[in-house]
Order: structure tokens, then sequence, then C-alpha cells
């Protein structure tokens, strides 16, 4: 049996059904537009959101649309673009497919203003949720969103804890590397590093240092951070939009007054 949620604090999207058909022909003219690269973890939840104003609510019409790996490639030989319904609104529009929901929420941005919100989510991701996503409202504005999904295998920091010897005085270095793991070959990755919730680069943070490393199936982003021991303490997060991996510095004594920066790994 399948199932969808759809929530909204205050107005539902109206529910209406077109024949499968007449959705698909509609959508095989949808123009080619510029999509925001993604990356999932292989075997986690992936949601991806699309955000329109109130206006007209009661007469908004969201597509939620697809196309896998062959789909693009076919569609680049041909020239012709085709796009596989997801979901009409709260309808959803494949029966092969019971990992998906959608969801729908309403926002105030400010006194006047509400913001209304569809979100896809990809429960347990597969490889083979792989491809392209677009989000479409067809009325009363044409406003459109497209994601880039990618799945990897894992992204993961190392080490787990890092110990400062007592004697040590002033200025002290860590290394931190984020490790991601794709089973693609020949796939260009970004990672970003974070300190205390500031960005860190070689350009723009003097006590940082970022190099990069690939193997066949690996991307090794390596950050040197250099600093008095209170101020490298905090939490350092490696970053795969929107995959993020955490580990937290604390600063402690142990017994031969030695500093332990103690990393502890989030999920």
């Amino acid at each position: 049996m399948l199932h969808t949620e759809a929530k909204a604090s205050r107005k539902k999207f109206p529910i209406i059904s077109y024949p499968l058909f007449l959705i698909s022909y509609l959508i095989i003219a949808t123009s080619r537009i510029q999509p925001k690269r993604v990356t999932a973890e292989y075997g986690s939840d992936l949601s991806l959101s699309c955000t329109f104003p109130e206006e007209d609510s009661d007469k908004t019409i969201v597509q939620w649309l697809y196309q896998n790996s062959t789909d693009y490639h076919s569609n680049h030989r041909s020239n012709k673009i085709y796009w596989r319904p997801l979901f009409l609104n709260s309808q959803l529009l494949t029966s092969s497919e019971t990992r998906y929901s959608i969801q729908q929420k309403s926002q105030q941005t400010n006194d006047t203003s509400v913001t209304y919100s569809t979100i896809l989510t990809l429960a347990k991701v597969t490889e083979s949720d792989e491809g392209l996503y677009m989000c479409k409202s067809l009325s009363p504005k044409l406003i459109q969103m497209t994601y880039q999904v990618r799945v990897i295998q894992s992204l993961d920091i190392t080490p787990k804890q890092i110990i400062i010897p007592a004697d040590e005085l002033g200025q002290y270095s860590i290394r931190l590397n984020c490790i991601l793991t794709d089973n693609h070959t020949g796939r260009r990755h970004e990672i970003h590093w974070w300190h205390n919730n500031k960005r860190l680069g070689t350009n723009s943070n003097r006590h940082a240092r970022i190099t990069k490393n690939s193997t066949q199936h690996s991307f090794i982003s390596t950050l040197f951070y250099t600093g008095e021991p209170a101020n490298i303490a905090g939490s350092y997060i490696c970053e795969s939009d929107p995959l993020r991996k955490s580990v937290s510095v604390h600063l402690e004594a142990n017994k031969s007054s030695g500093i332990i920066l103690n990393f502890t790994k989030k999920r």
C-alpha cells in the first residue's frame, strides 16, 4: 500500500486528478534549466524542497518530476526532454516507487506574507535514485527548481581523537581528513570545511590550510588548522552539500596536565 504525507498549517493544495498520459505529454516540452547539485549518502534519507508565495494558493498546481540517468542520456541524444511524473500536489503518480513522500508546509515570513513549501523526501536512497528532480508550479505563476542528485557511498572525518602533549606551548596544529567515497569514477566533488559555524578557506583564514587528493573511488580533503589550543576547540564540519559530518573538539586537562582534544563523531 502506498503512503504519502501532506501537511499544511493554513491551506492545502487542491488534489486534482489528471490522466497520467496527459501529464506525461505536457511535461515533454519542459525546457532545460541549470540544476542545483546535491549529494546523498547511500542508505540515508534525502529531502528536496520547492518554495513559492501565497498568492492564489488554492489554485496552485505543483508537480514533482524525475529523470533517471538513462532518461538524461537519451534526452541528450534525441534532443527531446522527457520527465517522469512523481507527484501532482500530494497525489502520487507512480505505482512503482513507495519510498517517496510529500510534505506541504506554510511559513509566515513577515506580517503580510506567507510562503508555501512542498518537500519531496526519498527514503533510504540507492544509486537508482540518481538523476534530475524538478519541482514545477504550473499556476498561477510558472516557478520551477531542478536538483541533480548524486549518490555516494559515504562521507566521514578522521581521526576521532587528537591529544596535545602536556609540554606543548603556544601554537599547535591539528590535521583532519574528510573522506568522500564514491563508486563512480571521474566525478568531481566539492568539499567545504567549517569551524564554529565559520567557513574555512586558505585565502580567508590564516589559521587554515586545505589540501585535496583523490584515488579511484575516494576524494580526500585535508584541513590543517593552527592556533592556540583554546582557539582550536569547537565544532569542525566537512560538507558536500547537503551532507555534513562533524566532530566536536573539547579541551580537557588529563592527570599529567596535558590537553586533550576529544573528538566525538556526530551523525
